[in-house]
């Protein structure tokens, strides 16, 4: 199934006559390595349009303090033998047609937890003047350029994901004393004094270690979908 995920627009002005949009899609916003697994995934890039060629630009990087204010995206250094690689890194993709692009976990398992993000990045191709307007002959029109980020996540050898959360009044603290990370989706707290009336929760991914804070809508008891590697738990906080 193809999945339009939009990690990042890029607006840049070209001088032509009409707007271009890149057709870049890939089929997995996530990935997961773990000991039972192999250690190679492979995403498919799509270019959906049925007229041009499709140029991707396909950067790998490791991060760094993930999920926190100081997360940061690590480049690897092609000097030295990599521990994750995604290739090719740069990829032709004709009308209509797709390509492969592999990942590979190139160090064994161990006992902690890696996180991995991989660009997608289309490369604007050269713009030719167009037929000259009545005014000056050009005119600055914007193009956008969309690019998706993957998320790769390699668990450690025997994963296991602590969930402890935590209701003052409207202050919610949910840390995660595990090895693994856990998902916090369709979180959902209602009025207490009127249960039409109720609101979506974000969600969040909460890594080893991490400790996010949430300031809830009211002092009442709420609900989230805790998604470890394990599965999927419903749960009611009171």
């Amino acid at each position: 199934m193809k999945l339009s995920i939009l990690a990042t627009l890029l607006f840049l002005t070209s001088w032509q006559s009409e707007m271009a949009t890149a057709s870049l899609l890939v089929d997995k916003a996530i990935v997961i390595f773990d000991a039972q697994t192999a250690n190679k995934h492979d995403i498919t890039v799509i270019n959906d349009d049925p007229d041009a060629k499709l140029y991707v630009k396909v950067d790998a990087f490791e991060v760094q303090s993930p999920g926190t204010v100081d997360e940061t995206l690590v480049p690897f250094d092609r000097t030295l033998v990599p521990e994750f690689i995604a290739t090719p890194n740069k990829l032709v993709i004709q009308p209509g047609s797709k390509s492969l692009v592999r990942l590979m976990n190139l160090i064994p398992i161990n006992d902690e937890e890696r996180i991995y993000r991989i660009n997608f990045l289309p490369i604007a191709r050269p713009i030719e003047l167009a037929t000259p307007q009545p005014d000056d002959g050009v005119r600055p029109v914007l193009d956008i350029i969309i690019a998706y980020q993957v998320l790769a996540i390699v668990l450690p050898r025997n994963p296991v994901s602590i969930p402890r959360i935590v209701r003052h009044k409207t202050l919610v603290t949910v840390s995660n004393t595990g090895n693994a990370n856990f998902l916090l989706t369709r979180g959902r707290q209602c009025n207490p004094t009127n249960a039409t009336e109720c609101a979506e929760l974000p969600h969040k991914r909460i890594y080893p270690g991490n400790t996010w804070e949430l300031n809830l809508p009211y002092d009442a008891p709420f609900s989230y979908d805790i998604q470890t590697h394990a599965g999927n738990s419903p749960s009611f906080f009171q």
